[in-house]
């Protein structure tokens, strides 16, 4: 399954996105840890699964907002939304290891 990874996204569509999915039925698995100071001011993370899937977000105020996932889903998501995704060079989400590089960062839900 070919994974594709979303740049570029605006903040309002980046939480609305998360938003939508999670009325869906996907669940936050893992969520940059609201203890952090710069929660959704600097930066922000999440990964959301349902069944065998897994989207991967990343926001920062600088390059607003990444999706991973299959490119199923992602072209599901700009159905609903009626858009077109950006696939420019991704800041955060080309990393292999994200979530294990950030650990100490994450709430593991």
């Amino acid at each position: 399954m070919e994974t594709k990874i979303a740049t570029g996204i605006d903040t309002e569509l980046f939480y609305s996105i998360i938003k939508y999915l999670t009325k869906n039925g996907w669940r936050v698995s893992i969520e940059y840890s609201p203890k952090i100071f710069d929660k959704g001011i600097d930066f922000d993370f999440y990964q959301l699964e349902k069944n065998d899937e897994t989207i991967l977000f990343a926001w920062t105020n600088w390059f607003e907002g990444e999706l991973k996932t299959s490119s199923t889903l992602v072209e599901n998501i700009e159905q609903q939304f009626g858009i077109k995704f950006k696939f420019g060079e991704p800041e955060h989400l080309s990393k292999e290891n994200i979530v294990k590089d950030m650990k100490e960062l994450l709430d593991f839900k």
